[in-house]
This record gives structure tokens, sequence and C-alpha cells, in this order.
């Protein structure tokens, strides 16, 4: 069957788009990433509050849509493909990820080290309100919003499980139906090669901790990156039920058996106290802190380093998590999809980050370790496991969960990436599966051989930059949104 010309279009334009990014940072390296440096930081200045107004709105409107009648609609007539579990750990893996374990102890400490702002909170209580802020509602609410609007399109009004698809029939073939496209596949890419990056250094400086050895160079990045790539391309092959559903479902039985062990060694009996009082001091400051003003004002350094840095990326990391949960999520209810996609999963993420981050506090008050022993991203885990009982098997689950969790965010990518070249299908072609695999892993190499770690910040700021524009497409599609369901229930009332 031949190929629709607009999926042709936006096939070649994403390709040329890869190639002139490559091209560009081979002839021009430092030139272009002193002027993306720029560009991101003066997009994240000026269209900041913007960011902070489009997370605030996000999240108020889903909490609207779960407790209104319209949260009894159904996404489909069919019943759920997965169950609670496996659609959960399938959300996780996808959503956070490896950047649940890039975080675990380095967020939370470095807000008790050097808070937001002055503050009248137990710093413990703070650090974790502002970790929560950052990891908590506001993200899922981008990616549970993005993927409700896709949602309906695909199983209400039987379109295609494209971004395009919230346009009008006359539209579906025009430029327009192209751009938008074009810039959800962008972002995509940008995102998983960010992603991708950051977690082959993280494995990298896992395998320093068990080889003892300061001398691994950046081929070995490049083989991590490699072997990801083709694990999850094979992963891609099988499907969502037995490809990405298996390793989900593997991930999140790891990630509590590690937060479970934390748990029980560590401070037992102060975690939940604090995860209450923290989640309490969070939802009753949320719309102060969301719209930066008040007593919860922060600096506006702060916010250009964290929150607008932050909101960038999970907006600009919606396109592909939101068509994904989309496909996985037909056949229930509105509210059920909201309670799945924004409560259940920052809940998760608030114990996480709270059991690690408490035992993180510890080590700090009890003067066992320097100030600046977590401050690595990277290492900060590895670090903070070694004062735990059988810290070779708790490092050797934490290694394997950051690969596990690459592996399914990089296999999701593939077959979201997949189904766009595929005209939205929900079974792509395997051989449009492999060829995006092997884009993937090709652009992560080339990005890490041409500019070492400096090309990843520039890919990190491309898709901030990326994230702008997408920023006002996604409030223009979540208006349109609401005028379809405002007709829908008109219609429903004659």
């Amino acid at each position: 069957m031949r190929k629709p010309k607009k999926q042709y279009l936006t096939f070649i334009f994403s390709l040329l788009f890869c190639l002139l990014f490559l091209g560009i940072t081979l002839i021009f390296p430092e030139s272009f990433k002193s002027k993306l440096q720029s560009w991101s930081s003066a997009s994240m200045d000026v269209f900041g509050g913007f960011y902070l107004w489009l997370g605030f709105f996000a999240v108020v409107l889903l909490i609207v849509l779960a407790i209104s009648p319209l949260g009894r609609k159904r996404l489909g007539s069919e019943k759920p493909s997965y169950g609670w579990f496996s659609w959960i750990a399938m959300l996780y893996s996808t959503g956070m990820g490896a950047g649940l374990l890039l975080r675990a102890v380095q967020e939370p400490v470095f807000y008790y080290l050097n808070p937001p702002r002055e503050t009248l909170h137990v710093p413990t209580e703070f650090a974790l309100q502002y970790t929560f802020f950052h990891w908590g509602f506001t993200p899922w609410a981008f990616y549970g919003l993005f993927g409700l609007v896709i949602g309906y399109q695909v199983s209400v009004r039987g379109k295609r499980i494209l971004g395009s698809s919230i346009l009008t029939e006359n539209l579906q073939s025009s430029i327009w139906a192209v751009a938008i496209d074009f810039l959800i596949i962008i972002c995509t890419l940008l995102g998983v090669v960010a992603a991708v990056g950051l977690g082959g250094r993280q494995l990298l400086e896992s395998f320093v901790y068990w080889t003892e050895s300061q001398n691994l160079v950046i081929e070995n990045t490049i083989l991590i990156v490699f072997l990801v790539c083709i694990l999850a391309t094979w992963s891609a092959f099988r499907g969502v039920s037995r490809g990405i559903r298996v390793l989900s479902n593997l991930n999140l039985a790891m990630a509590t058996a590690l937060l479970l062990f934390i748990w029980i060694i560590g401070t037992e009996g102060s975690v939940l106290i604090s995860l209450v009082e923290s989640l309490g001091i969070y939802i009753l400051e949320f719309v102060p802190m969301s719209l930066n003003f008040g007593t919860q004002k922060v600096s506006k350094d702060f916010l250009l380093d964290w929150t607008f840095f932050y909101w960038a990326f999970w907006l600009a990391w919606a396109p592909f998590t939101g068509v994904f949960i989309a496909r996985i999520s037909q056949g229930r209810s509105i509210r059920q999809f909201i309670i799945g996609v924004l409560l259940v999963p920052s809940l998760g993420t608030f114990l996480w980050f709270t059991v690690f981050g408490i035992n993180a506090f510890e080590l700090i008050e009890l003067g066992k370790i320097p100030e600046d022993y977590f401050e690595s991203i990277y290492s900060a885990l590895f670090n903070f496991l070694n004062f735990f009982p059988g810290s070779l098997i708790s490092n050797a689950v934490s290694t394997l969960l950051v690969f596990t969790f690459l592996l399914t965010s990089v296999d999701s990518a593939i077959f979201v990436l997949s189904m766009f070249s595929e005209n939205g299908k929900t079974q792509p072609n395997k051989r449009i599966r492999l060829f995006w695999g092997i884009l993937i892993a090709l652009f992560t190499i080339a990005v890490i051989w041409v500019g070492k770690e400096s090309l990843l910040e520039s890919v990190s700021q491309l898709l901030i930059l990326a994230a702008l524009p997408f920023g006002f497409l996604f409030l223009g599609m979540v208006l349109y949104f609401i005028f379809q369901l405002y007709l829908e229930k008109k219609y429903e009332q004659k």
C-alpha cells in the first residue's frame, strides 16, 4: 500500500532534521552549543511564566474532568487490554523511568542543603515538598492531559493515533498536520536521545563502581547505548503485550523491592510521618508554588535552573509519553484514566523520594558524609546504597533498574515513532520499528561521539526549545478538546 503523502513528508522532514542537527554540530560544535544555551535560557526567561500557568491549568482541568459527570465517559467500548498493575507499570517505566534513580538521592539532598527560599517548615519536609513539586502532579498532568486528548480522538471519534488527529477532516492532509506530527516526532526523538545519553552515563558510573576503574572512556558509553538500543528494538518487535508490558512489570517489581529494602533497613518509623507532613504542605501550598507568588515565591535563578527547566522538559516528553498512554488506555473511563495517570504514579513517586530522601538526610545530620557526597546525579544513588548492608546486591539491582528503565523508554519511543510513520497504525510494520531503533542508536551514538557530554547538554537545550512551540500547540489542542466535549454534551441533551 502506498504511504500517504502527509506521512511521507513528515518522515522525510524528520530525517532531514537529524542530518542537519548532526551536520551543524560537526562543523560548528562550540558555536552551536553557545547559541543553543543562550536561546534555551532566553526562551525560559521570556516564557517561563507561560509554562507555570500551563502546568497549573493542566492539573486543575484533569481534576475537574475527573469529578464531573464527564468522568464516566469511556475511552472506547472495549474492555481495558491491561490490568491495573501492568498499566501503572508501563506508565511509570515510560514517563519517569531512569530519572527516578538519577534523582532519588541527589535532588532532595540539594534542596535540603540549598533551600529555594526562606521557610518556617522543617528542612527535611521542605526539601521533600519541592521534590514532590517537580516530580508530582504537574508532570503527570502534562502527560495525562495530552494522552487524554489523543485517546479521545482515537477511541471516541474514531481518528488515527496521531497528534494531527485533533484537526478537522479538511485539514488532515494539510501542511498544518505535517507540522504538528513533525514537531511531535522531533520532541520524541530528542527526548529519548537525552534520556539514553544521561542513563548511559549513569550506567557507566555503575561500571566504575563495579570495576573500581577510573579509566572507562567514551567508547564504553557508546557500547552501553548500542546494547540498550538493540534490546529495546527487540522489545518493540515483540509489541506492547509481549515486550514492553513484561519489561515494565519487571521494572516495577524490582523498584518496589529496592524501595522496601531501604524503607525497612533505614529510618522505617519516620518515613510515613515525613510523607504525610511533606505531602500536606505540598498540597496546601500547591497553588502559590505553581504560580510563584506570595510567601512561596522563589528567585528567578531558581526558576530558570529548576522549575522552568523541568516544566519545559516534561512538556517536551508529553507527546511521546502521552501518545503511548493513549495507546494502552483504551476501554477505561475518563475518571479511571485520570486517577491512574495523575494520582497513582504521583503518590508512588512521593513515597519513593521520601524513603530515599529521609535516609540521605539522616546520613548528613549524623555527620557520616561530607555535604557534597551526593552532589553528582550519576553516582549519588550508588554512594548512598554503600551505607546499607548488602550494598553489592542493592547496587546490582539499581544498575539493572537503570538499564531496564532505559529499555522501556526506548522501546516505547520506537513504538510511538513507528505508529506516526505508519499513519497512526496501532501495530506498525516491524521494518519501521527496526528503522527507528537503528536511527535512535545512531543519533545517540553520534551525539555522544561528536560532543561528549557537552552535546548531550545541547540536545537537552534543543528539547527545551522544541517544548515552546509544542506548549502553544498543547494549549490549542486542549482548548479544542474542551470545545469538543461541550458540543458532545450539548448534542446528548437534545
